[in-house]
């Protein structure tokens, strides 16, 4: 999935603060037994020569006490991320680990892992393709040419747990490798297309020169016949270096574009900004341009998940990382109207520094979202009420960081 050096990016901003699982059994730990509501949490911890651990563990308090991996929790070999569809909680690995735990709940609500997933590379992306949890959409990109040329596209049958059908697509086609390699930056189903945003990157230094326009390759769907690139040069291009934030389709079928230009990128030549594909359209809405960095509460979205009613959960940053092509931090919780071109800005956001190459840990539950900052070391879960635009502390998590969150039950 990563290779070492972007691991290390990605498991030193994500893990600054070293966490030592205490022996004794903390306040909390009780809560980790099922109840009325489970939740899988996928956690890292990291330790003072940033080698990382993970773990999910169940709970059904995310408010009270502290969570804590004592006595607790499913390990998971090599680097992970998470994923949820379908009523699992897949957990996905990297670093040449291509086998898949899916991790569900039991007759009695406890996590339980299913193995025999196997992909032939690791994914870099994986989604449920239209919410109703039936399939499941997973992209492997190679991290340089010298590890391969075509990325893949595979589909997952849910209830049997098995990839269906592949299909490979050379990188040449979308971007040519003689300007820069490319890292997959976000993934949508629309009918029968699919919508890819990328950005290019040197994949041996990771500078980023070509920051001046917005790509996104457009698919047929299933089959993934590759139909043409689309571009835009009124912002840079969408997403960033893991974050899997680059763009996101509404219950209309519109679909919305972020860029930022902010973590993971060397050099900035646009501001940070939204651009719309149209419902039934494959073209850049002309008349659709949202510059975030001068709106009202505005700055970079640098991580974000689709709420619904043209909303995004989003963590925001009016820092210039300019020198600094890793810092991910500065970071305030916000919501932002993709249609009426607004950011709100959460009342009670701590300032709290990001994960680095991941994608936004945080889930939408009965009108709240719950997400997780680092402050100080310390990091804690929040609840955000979206009506009112409140983020109310929550319990301590036990961990360097927290990777994936579902609700199971």
């Amino acid at each position: 999935m990563y290779t070492i050096k972007q691991l290390f990016k990605s498991t030193f901003f994500a893990g600054l603060a070293v966490v030592a699982v205490s022996c004794s059994k903390d306040k909390g730990n009780d809560n980790v037994a099922s109840g009325d509501k489970v939740y899988a949490l996928g956690l890292g911890v990291t330790d003072a020569a940033f080698n990382t651990t993970n773990y999910v563990l169940q709970t059904s308090d995310l408010m009270s006490g502290t969570i804590s991996l004592t006595n607790n929790g499913i390990l998971q070999t090599g680097y992970r991320d998470w994923y949820y569809g379908g009523g699992n909680f897949y957990s996905i690995g990297g670093l040449g680990i291509t086998d898949v735990n899916t991790i569900s709940l039991d007759a009695s609500n406890k996590l339980t892992t299913k193995t025999g997933l196997t992909f032939d590379a690791a994914a870099v992306d994986f989604k449920d393709v239209d919410g109703t949890g039936k399939t499941m959409i997973g992209l492997s990109v190679p991290a340089s040419p010298t590890v391969g040329l075509s990325q893949q596209f595979f589909l997952v049958d849910v209830a049997s747990n098995t990839v269906t059908s592949k299909a490979t697509v050379a990188m040449n086609n979308i971007f040519p490798s003689s300007q820069d390699w490319f890292l997959n930056t976000g993934l949508e189903v629309r009918g029968t297309q699919a919508f890819q945003t990328f950005y290019p990157i040197d994949y041996a230094t990771y500078a980023t020169k070509n920051t001046d326009t917005n790509y996104v390759a457009i698919y047929s769907y299933p089959g993934f016949v590759l139909d043409k690139v689309i571009k835009d040069t009124r912002t840079g291009p969408s997403g960033s270096f893991g974050t899997r934030s680059g763009i996101f389709r509404t219950e209309s079928g519109d679909l919305y574009t972020v860029s930022h230009n902010g973590y993971g990128f060397s050099k900035k030549t646009k501001p940070a900004g939204i651009l719309k594909i149209a419902a039934g359209t494959s073209v850049f809405d002309a008349n659709y341009y949202f510059n975030t960095e001068t709106a009202t509460n505005g700055g970079k979205i640098v991580h974000a998940l689709y709420i619904g009613n043209n909303k995004l959960f989003a963590e925001i940053t009016t820092i210039d990382n300019t020198g600094n092509q890793w810092l991910d931090g500065g970071l305030k919780f916000a919501i932002v109207d993709l249609a009426a071109k607004t950011i709100t800005a959460v009342n009670g956001s701590p300032t709290f520094v990001g994960d680095g190459g991941r994608s936004l840990a945080a889930t939408l539950d009965e009108g709240k979202v719950y997400a997780a900052a680092s402050v100080g070391g310390v990091t804690n879960i929040y609840q955000i009420d979206v009506a009112t635009a409140t983020a109310t502390k929550g319990a301590i998590i036990q961990a360097s960081f927290m990777g994936g969150i579902a609700r199971m039950k």
